[in-house]
């Protein structure tokens, strides 16, 4: 049992040396990312999210962190909501948090249908970041065709989808 914590903390320590590698990159070159607001098993199973955070990468060239990859010791999000008692919750309400004091950074919240828990916390979302975000609620039912185009309509309304910079010499 010991080892195996030490194999979990080690891979979570592997995480955000990656995530701090990926936001030093993003504060660089000034691009825009998404960061994946939701539980692991929403964010992660590529089949219960209809393998949307690759498919806004390869499709889109979007740069997206999931919440793990966010450095997130010592957001505080007391002001947002004093009781939020579910882990998963205060996870969240702090990478929207982040989120939110990053101009580049912009949420996409991926959830399932009917999940009590999520239903309540993505009413604070908005209010923790600061800006609006995707909520893309999935039920095990659909394909992936209304899912990329809602996440069209909100790449283009937060600037992924225009040319940011062209280098054009007169």
């Amino acid at each position: 049992m010991d080892e195996a914590y030490r194999a979990q903390r080690e891979f979570a320590e592997s995480v955000k040396r990656e995530g701090q590698e990926a936001l030093q990159m993003l504060k660089v070159s000034g691009e825009p990312a998404v960061v994946l607001l939701g539980r692991p098993y929403n964010i992660y199973d590529r089949a219960v999210c209809c393998d949307i955070p690759r498919k806004l990468r390869t499709l889109y060239g979007v740069n997206v962190l999931p919440l793990d990859f966010v450095p997130l010791d010592g957001v505080d999000v007391s002001r947002i909501n004093d009781n939020m008692y579910w882990h998963s919750g205060r996870l969240i309400l702090s990478a929207a948090r982040f989120a939110g004091n990053n101009p580049h950074l912009h949420l996409i919240y991926i959830s399932n249908f009917a999940c009590g828990p999520d239903s309540y916390l993505k009413s604070f979302v908005e209010e923790a970041s600061g800006k609006p975000s995707l909520v893309l609620q999935f039920d095990g039912h659909s394909n992936d065709g209304g899912y990329i185009t809602r996440c069209e309509a909100f790449l283009d309304s937060t600037g992924f989808l225009r040319c940011h910079s062209l280098n054009i010499a007169a």
